[in-house]
């Protein structure tokens, strides 16, 4: 399984593509862009679905571009819908459009392996992270040496506390962490040098 990173937008949201063979998913496309697309169509990749791990508009505004281009499944939180289809809180000119609503510990396949959602609510209410194996997609629950913000609409510094103590508590020490904004980290480093929340 190969994972390539596209940081999109003003504010560099980690957009990932993750392929094996020639069967493709997206991870938080959140903004129209000219790499995406050439991307998979120079491999020939062909995008099957797209994973939003939380509602805000830097996460998402990439999604109907994508659905309209390769007619993909878009996974979404429930928690977090109005953040997909309400104004004010939808910022960017449309409704998402999202096949399948997604809740805490629900399966989900793509591009042909089982991936487990957790929720993280905290950063947004619906927050989630989504794992398979070695691999945690964190969205913008849990950074390298930092968290999400908590002083946003529906966001809460107590509950990603506890969403990330979950995190800690749920996965080995060697779980590559794939985060909505900036580099990317391991459980056992966030647990040692996270200012925020420690093992």
């Amino acid at each position: 399984m190969k994972i390539t990173k596209f940081p999109l937008g003003s504010i560099k949201s980690n957009c990932y593509i993750v392929h094996e063979g020639q069967k493709a998913f997206a991870i938080d496309p959140g903004y129209e862009n000219n790499e995406l697309i050439p991307y998979l169509k120079g491999k020939g990749l062909t995008l099957e679905s797209i994973y939003i791990t939380h509602g805000h508009y830097d996460h998402v505004g990439g999604v109907k571009q994508l659905k309209d281009i390769f007619d993909c499944t878009v996974y979404a939180p429930l928690k977090d819908k109005i953040w997909m289809i309400q104004s004010p809180y939808n910022q960017v000119g449309h409704i998402i459009p999202v096949d399948v609503w997604v809740a805490d510990l629900d399966d989900v396949t793509l591009i042909g392996n089982n991936f487990k959602v957790y929720e993280t609510p905290g950063h947004s209410e619906g927050g989630t992270v989504l794992s398979h194996n070695q691999i945690l997609f964190s969205g913008d629950t849990l950074f390298y040496q930092s968290i999400g913000r908590t002083d946003i609409p529906f966001s809460n510094s107590q509950d990603i506390y506890k969403s990330i103590k979950r995190i800690y508590s749920l996965f080995d020490d060697d779980v590559i962490v794939y985060p909505g904004h900036g580099r990317q980290s391991t459980i056992g480093h966030e647990k040692k040098y996270n200012p925020f929340v420690k093992g």
